[in-house]
């Protein structure tokens, strides 16, 4: 089965004029199609630069070299789930355009799936909590249906609860494409969540 992603050999330097370091050198990895693969390591070490390369949203003062494929389409949760959205409009606003202009699920699906509020919608970015944003975010991310979809920390901001459910969705994401309900993926045997929420 041909891999979602590949990266190959992937080097990043960023270079702000006063700074210049190296932050990824020669990564390599590939993400098989329907499956879950997570990059660890401790704070700084290049896991959001991996995620920013695999989403061509390198920052300008960054040069890469290597190779990024990526088979299908992609998704971004971030890292502070508030840069997905503008200021100046609801959060609900917002994720009906996209909606539209995907034509992918639909926003009471994605919010369901990323265990968002449909109250939370009528808010602007700003008045959600960083929790409620970031699950705002993963709603949005899971609009177009991605083949491939990049989450950066995507429990940090959520209570043990949430958290879970969130977890759950995207490994149900993950094997189908479409993820269910928090209390189908309970049901799943899967290591991974069991492990990580007993």
């Amino acid at each position: 089965m041909t891999p979602v992603a590949e990266v190959r050999e992937l080097t990043v330097v960023v270079d702000t004029g006063r700074w210049r370091e190296t932050v990824l050198d020669s990564v390599c990895f590939a993400v098989p199609a329907g499956r879950i693969t997570a990059l660890l390591g401790e704070s700084g070490c290049g896991k959001s630069i991996v995620a920013a390369a695999l989403t061509g949203s390198l920052p300008s003062v960054a040069r890469s070299s290597g190779d990024v494929r990526i088979n299908g389409t992609v998704g971004l949760v971030p890292q502070s789930g508030v840069t997905a959205f503008a200021a100046e409009r609801t959060v609900g606003a917002q994720l009906d355009e996209r909606q539209q202009l995907y034509r992918g699920r639909s926003v009471e699906d994605s919010c369901k799936a990323a265990v968002c509020s449909m109250e939370t919608l009528e808010l602007f970015p700003h008045q959600l909590s960083s929790g409620q944003i970031q699950r705002a975010a993963l709603a949005a991310a899971l609009l177009s249906e991605p083949d491939l979809l990049v989450v950066d920390e995507p429990s940090a901001s959520l209570d043990r609860g949430t958290a879970y459910d969130v977890w759950a969705s995207l490994r149900a994401y993950a094997d189908t494409g479409a993820a269910g309900s928090p209390a189908e993926i309970r049901s799943l045997a899967d290591p991974y969540v069991q492990g990580f929420f007993p």
